[in-house]
């Protein structure tokens, strides 16, 4: 696998499933996620790595079943991708401290990959990590409330 491409979208492959064995061809020993620091749940977020790379596996994992990105556009210049996703599942597990809902997520996030002799070296997001507490009936006010339990009425 040499194509950067395709390279940065089959990292998208080890977070759904936790494949070491891709991992450990695709994810640069001194792979740093910079995104790590903003996952307060995930306790292995200083890893760097294959091992940092799967502990974040491991993270969204438990906490979305049913984990799948979407891929809208990818472009690539040299050896930086930027990779438009759609990240989907079910939130079975415990998220930012939100206990589980079981309410199906859609999350928007643009990926951008650093790649480095056919192995991916750095990684940052821009994601609406506010829309996704949202979804999941975090209450900016206070405290937790199931977006369920009630209809939305339009503003007059």
């Amino acid at each position: 696998m040499t194509n950067p491409k395709t390279i940065a979208l089959a990292s998208f492959r080890i977070i759904e499933s936790g494949d070491e064995e891709l991992a450990e061809r695709i994810i640069a020993p001194e792979f740093v996620n910079d995104e790590a620091d903003d996952d307060p749940d995930d306790t292995d977020r200083q890893l760097q790595g294959p091992a940092g790379f799967l502990a974040t596996s491991r993270w969204l994992r438990s906490a979305f079943s049913e984990l799948r990105f979407e891929h809208e556009h990818t472009l690539a210049e040299g050896d930086t991708v930027l990779a438009v996703t759609t990240m989907t599942g079910t939130h079975s597990g415990v998220f930012n401290s939100i206990q589980p809902t079981g309410i199906p997520i859609r999350h928007k996030q643009v990926h951008i990959f650093a790649l480095a002799d056919g192995r991916i070296t750095r990684h940052r997001a821009v994601r609406d990590d506010l829309g996704l507490l949202l979804q999941l009936g975090w209450n900016p006010t206070g405290g937790h409330q199931d977006p369920r339990d009630h209809e939305s009425t339009p503003p007059q």
